[in-house]
């Protein structure tokens, strides 16, 4: 009989919808500030910084075993050390996440899209599909990602190759006029939004049909939405310059806007807004999952779907509260990287050397 769960298929789609996300929209803009014509360039550091750091999440996840993630934490560090690592661990971060991810939509839909749509109404109506799909569990969004992946393929490709005729590939030279240092600060931005953080991708190795096969999906998820990042940054780039780039919010929904072929074939930025929905979704799903298993690991609740609605109306409320206005988000996305890194980087380090202690003095790390 076959172990319920997601397959490995699956599971990359998933990750890749996730690492799109947010980052779908205002990327572009993001690394054009910090790496101007060369933002490009920065996207391809970034793959290579990744795959340099992605045996310390490998290793965990073989590390694991069938345990779950508070399990091996536990394991680690004690119970009660344990515990408070992991409720602190999920509310500084996964669950701060959902709050910034919702906000980051209702700005979106508000600004962009229906102005006059009051916030909350954004945040409750992607709510009901999220905590729907998290209620059905990860199997059920395993199958949704595999459904709509080659949707977004497919909107990804119509609207950007539709940009062909009009790009300027002049904009994105001269290479390296800067130096270094702006390519390798715009990487460090997209290494830690969103790659790194794939450390939430181990509570769902105890969800794999076969949990060796999670480092394919995490390498290919990477590769995948990488190449979709850098398709993206070039085209936008290459069609506005980087200096309108870098001033805009939305690049990537702006430049849709300009398609226009006599007068019939235009107006694709809805393209854009459901690819962003679609990705939005998964990306939310994730984070309301790992905060609703984790939580319910680390107070003993044996159901976890008892706490997905109480966590969702928490997040419609933080979501409303979360960085009021323009300069508080500027100077968030300031600190973000190194605040990620902290989680991301320095956690499973820390993890990964107890691991290492354990093993060299004999033991197998099972938390008794």
């Amino acid at each position: 009989m076959n172990k319920t769960g997601i397959t490995q298929r699956q599971a990359t789609m998933w990750f890749t919808l996730y690492q799109l996300g947010s980052a779908l929209l205002i990327l572009p803009s993001s690394l054009a500030a910090y790496s101007k014509q060369n933002a490009w360039l920065s996207v391809l550091l970034t793959m290579i910084l990744f795959i340099v750091l992605s045996p310390l999440f490998i290793t965990i996840a073989k590390q694991m075993g069938d345990r779950s993630f508070h399990n091996y934490l536990t394991g680690m560090m004690g119970n009660v050390i344990g515990k408070t690592v992991m409720v602190l661990f999920l509310i500084a971060f996964p669950f701060l996440t959902f709050w910034l991810v919702l906000k980051d939509l209702s700005n979106f839909v508000t600004t962009s899209i229906f102005p006059e749509t009051p916030p909350e109404a954004v945040h409750a109506l992607i709510l009901i599909a999220v905590v729907i799909g998290v209620r059905a569990g990860v199997t059920v969004i395993g199958r949704s990602a595999e459904l709509l992946f080659f949707i977004v393929i497919l909107l990804v490709a119509i609207g950007f190759l539709s940009l062909l005729p009009v790009l300027r590939f002049d904009y994105l030279l001269p290479m390296l006029e800067g130096g270094f240092k702006p390519i390798f600060h715009g990487s460090i931005l997209l290494l830690a939004y969103p790659y790194l953080e794939c450390v939430l991708y181990l509570f769902l190795v105890p969800d794999f049909q076969d949990a060796s096969k999670w480092k394919l999906s995490l390498m290919k998820s990477t590769l995948t939405s990488g190449m979709i990042f850098l398709i993206i940054t070039v085209t936008v780039v290459a069609a506005l310059s980087e200096g309108v780039t870098a001033n805009l919010v939305y690049p990537s929904y702006f430049v849709i806007r300009t398609i226009s072929y006599a007068d019939i074939y235009q107006r694709f930025e809805i393209v854009v807004a459901i690819l962003w929905y679609i990705t939005i979704f998964f990306r939310l799903a994730l984070l309301l999952h790992v905060v609703t298993r984790g939580l319910a690991d680390a107070i003993n609740i044996k159901n976890a779907n008892k706490l997905v609605i109480p966590l969702a109306l928490i997040g419609f409320v933080m979501a409303k509260e979360v960085l009021p206005n323009v300069p508080s988000v500027i100077t968030a996305f300031e600190v973000w990287p190194y605040y990620v890194f902290v989680f991301s980087l320095i956690l499973p380090a820390i993890l990964l050397m107890l691991g290492w202690m354990r093993r060299a003095r004999g033991r197998n790390g099972t938390p008794t």
